[in-house]
């Protein structure tokens, strides 16, 4: 049966503050304008109804992954398994795991977007509270927009090397933010068109990669560069990485299926999501792997790598030089499909921080979005292996708090507390004050840094240079501490 569309009060307010403030009745109708023109999406981060429902196809739930992951700059990644000493065989077996386990989490919290028609952080504010949910968005568009300072980085190493060094990363950058900000603009129906696509290409040039590196590959990809609890360390550091990329995408992933039925079977949601995130994300980081190894047993391509970063390596293993600059050229414009979603899902969570924000056009937000990661990109250019191992890290610690807090609400709390009131998620006294959420995210985020590689205290009795336990230590502290929270604001607050 499908549901009638009715607003609550919150909803009603941003309907109001549109139409009375002069500023913002201006900057919708310049919207209007563009939705006619152009067909850019209007609707930002308001809950969709049932009946304005527009649901893509199923097999979207796979492909937009594929366009998202199969870039080259999981490579950057997958090589970092072999310079932390691992072999590459071990490091291809981590790998696996890691993407396996990671990949639960997105996968979970997208079932949720399609039973509401909320975004992945409106979701967030029935276990963390309106106020919770704000920090929760804040925190994934730091994420997201780390996301794409790597991307734009890599994007720029690959444009430069094709020239020969006479482009500057710089521009490299600039041209991914530009073009990803512009389809960015469209929303839902034109991201979801062109994810469908964006990935054939680029898979069909990985391979071709895979195949033209493989006389560089390391001739003993069984041997192991450490030992001993130094080896365990680094299992531990670069599983944490792996399991951070992936499961990074659980506070976005929900806002590309808030257009699906609601009755939509959720094991369905749960398996096709997972298959979109594990093959796609595999698949490059195994390159990646061999890349690592590339580097630690072939002085030349080292040296390569070391002066220019990856864009230099992989033109450097692909032949004749015309076709490996075609292949990097292409290479960057495939960061588009993933540095889109960025700028998308980050707009609506700045509309979820407040109703004033949610009253100010969603392409206002794109655009300072995208200025804000062309500027970060520019200054993080020359480190950017260090922005891969600093950011990932940390990324898994906040998205085991986040998963495993709305699989808690949504798996035993809403269903024995009368479900999801769908009217009132704009409004404070309909929605839960998140304590618990907040606390639990709180003490489970600062007791992940006992476990954090090489600064830990736990990660440091693993090994000299740490074994990153944070993710194990986080995922504890949320099981010990929601739960007996929830219940006790459940039981003084109501809701």
């Amino acid at each position: 049966m499908v549901e009638k569309t009715t607003h609550g009060r919150g909803e009603l307010e941003v309907i109001e503050m549109r139409e009375r403030i002069s500023i913002l009745r201006k900057l919708n109708a310049a919207e209007a304008w563009l939705d006619k023109k152009f067909g850019i999406e209007t609707t930002g981060a308001d809950r969709i109804p049932e009946d304005e429902r527009r649901p893509p196809s199923i097999i979207n739930m796979i492909l937009i992954w594929f366009s998202m992951n199969i870039t080259p700059g999981l490579i950057t990644l997958g090589l970092l398994g072999p310079v932390f000493r691992l072999s590459v065989d071990d490091s291809i077996l981590i790998t696996v795991f890691g993407t396996a386990i990671g990949a639960v989490i997105p996968s979970f919290t997208a079932t949720l977007s399609p039973q509401t028609g909320l975004r992945q952080i409106a979701v967030s504010r029935y276990a963390f509270g309106i106020w919770g949910a704000k920090i929760c968005g804040l925190l994934n568009i730091l994420i997201n927009i780390g996301f794409g300072t790597v991307d734009c980085i890599v994007a720029g190493q690959l444009i430069s090397a094709v020239s020969g060094g006479k482009v500057s990363i710089a521009v490299g950058i600039v041209i991914l933010c530009v073009v990803s900000f512009m389809i960015s603009l469209f929303g839902f129906r034109i991201i979801h068109k062109y994810e469908q696509v964006a990935w054939i290409l680029i898979l069909i040039l990985l391979c071709v990669q895979f195949g033209q590196s493989a006389k560089y590959f390391s001739p003993t990809p069984g041997l192991s560069y450490s030992s001993g609890r130094a080896k365990t360390g680094a299992a531990l550091n670069y599983f944490a990485l792996v399991f951070g990329q992936v499961a990074g995408w659980a506070s976005i992933s929900g806002d590309y299926y808030v257009h699906y039925p609601a009755n939509i079977s959720k094991w369905l949601v749960f398996g096709l999501t997972w298959i979109g995130l594990f093959i796609p994300t595999v698949f490059v980081l195994i390159l990646g792997n061999q890349y690592g190894g590339i580097i630690l047993t072939n002085t030349t391509l080292s040296g390569i790598y070391d002066e220019n970063g990856i864009g230099a390596l992989i033109l450097a293993t692909m032949a004749p030089s015309g076709w490996a600059k075609f292949v990097c050229v292409i290479y960057s414009l495939s960061f588009v499909a993933c540095v889109t979603a960025i700028y998308y899902s980050s707009s609506l969570s700045i509309q979820i921080w407040a109703k004033h924000f949610m009253a100010v056009p969603r392409f206002v937000w794109n655009a300072i979005l995208a200025a804000i990661s062309l500027a970060l990109a520019w200054g993080g250019r020359e480190h950017l292996s260090d922005v891969i191992v600093d950011f990932l890290s940390l990324l898994g610690y906040w998205t085991v708090c986040f998963g495993t807090i709305l699989a808690f609400e949504a798996l035993w709390f809403r269903p024995r507390n009368g479900g999801y009131d769908l009217e009132g998620w704009q409004d404070q006294d309909r929605m839960p004050l998140g304590i618990a959420g907040c606390l639990s995210l709180a003490i489970g985020f600062g007791m992940s840094f006992l476990g954090r590689e090489f600064i830990g205290p736990a990660a440091r009795a693993i090994a000299p240079a740490g074994g990153d336990l944070g993710n194990y230590i986080t995922l504890a502290a949320v099981i010990l501490t929601y739960p007996p929270l929830r219940q006790l604001e459940i039981k003084y607050v109501g809701r």
